[in-house]
């Protein structure tokens, strides 16, 4: 073997990983063979979390530079590491199929042993949280959200929070559309008009994706977009 290359464990540092799981039932002495699951289930899940930051990280990054081309590769990158983050949203989720391997009973073997701990207390997913665009006033329970807490958690989430988030930086990227004015777009814009021809395009092709069940369905989107009105026949 090539003792100058690069190993496997070395790489994955496996080391520091399988090292990790420790517990609380073995120092009591109690036997609760379920309580690795559990540990490796929120340990996962806490990866999960790591590389849904880096993904959505690099999407601000992109939503961040003074201008993106719309024809660049840069949408696309976006775009494909959001589907990413979604696809690992889905991972996340089927994992509660293998915790509910774990019975009650199981649970409650070492369940006391771990307080106060909780799942609430997971900081990387508060983080997320903030990235995406959730703020602190926003929260439910101010209160209980800073007494489960450490300060510096609380401080980290808050730094988070500095940052432009996700939803603010697709809200910029959406307003310097071209919509009204004296865009080319909307050259044929009349301004005596009742309706933006951009909904009227939209609602007539958003009428023929209908089935003929559905077509009440006009009513819902006429009032939404247009105030109650109807758009103008051709």
């Amino acid at each position: 073997m090539d003792e100058s290359g690069i190993y496997y464990s070395d790489y994955l540092q496996l080391d520091k990983i399988l090292q990790a799981q420790d517990p609380e039932s073995a120092k009591h002495g109690v036997k609760a063979d379920d309580e690795m699951l559990f540990i490796v289930i929120h340990q996962t899940y806490e990866l999960w979390f790591k590389q849904i930051l880096h993904e959505v990280n690099l999407v601000r990054d992109i939503f961040q530079k003074p201008g993106i081309n719309d024809n660049s590769p840069d949408l696309q990158i976006a775009v494909h590491r959001l589907k990413r983050v979604t696809t690992i949203l889905k991972i996340l989720v089927d994992q509660i199929d293998v915790l509910q391997t774990m019975t009650p009973l199981d649970f409650l073997d070492f369940r006391d042993l771990l307080k106060p701990a909780s799942g609430f207390q997971s900081i990387q997913f508060k983080i997320v949280e903030a990235a995406m665009g959730l703020r602190f006033q926003q929260r439910f329970g101010h209160q209980y959200y800073l007494s489960q807490l450490r300060p510096e958690d609380v401080k980290r989430v808050h730094e988070a929070e500095k940052s432009p988030s996700m939803i603010d930086l697709l809200k910029t990227w959406l307003e310097r559309m071209p919509f009204f004015g004296d865009s080319e777009l909307w050259k044929n814009f009349n301004p005596d008009s009742a309706h933006h021809p951009f909904w009227v395009d939209y609602g007539k092709v958003y009428e023929q994706s209908l089935q003929e069940a559905e077509k009440t369905n006009l009513e819902q989107f006429n009032l939404l977009f247009l105030g109650g009105g109807e758009y103008p026949e051709d």
